[in-house]
């Protein structure tokens, strides 16, 4: 068992296997995804885990190359 980091299996096997040029989107409920994309939620209820907590901890995992910004 993990004893640091992210202890949620399916979000730590996919960072683990992210390559260069490989992209991860971590977005809100209303994101549409694409059935031929993985999708992790982690919803609990509206609102929970919030967006930045969610990346903040994704970040502590990999290394980002480039990033894009939404509004």
């Amino acid at each position: 068992m993990k004893k640091t980091g992210i202890i949620n299996a399916p979000i730590s096997t996919v960072i683990a296997h992210l390559e260069h040029s490989d992209m991860l989107t971590v977005a809100d409920a209303g994101l549409p995804v694409p059935a031929t994309t993985q999708r992790i939620d982690l919803a609990l209820k509206p609102g929970v885990p919030g967006f930045l907590e969610t990346l903040e901890v994704a970040l502590t995992e990999m290394f980002v190359e480039k990033a894009y910004v939404s509004e």
